[in-house]
């Protein structure tokens, strides 16, 4: 992980209002979903807990509701070093 990047790791134990607080559009996340680890940037989050992810691996952009997916890994950029670079 890079020097400018912070994260966060989210697991189902959380109540999944308290994942969509934490999951927001621009964000990097890694996730398992059906015993298969993937990355993706978050395009979108809804009001109804879904995601619209546009993945990493050369897939398509795909949605999927936050409740199904397992040992979230949120990657942000740190904002003081963002502001410092521009």
């Amino acid at each position: 992980m890079a020097a400018h990047e912070t994260h966060e790791y989210v697991t189902k134990g959380f109540a999944m209002h308290e994942i969509n607080r934490l999951v927001s559009d621009g964000d990097v996340i890694e996730f398992t979903l059906r015993a298969e680890r993937r990355t993706a940037e978050v395009m979108l989050v809804t009001e109804d807990d879904v995601v619209l992810l546009d993945l990493y691996d050369g897939d398509r952009p795909a949605w999927a509701r936050l409740a199904q997916l397992e040992d979230v890994a949120i990657f942000r950029p740190d904002t003081t070093e963002m502001f410092a670079a521009a």
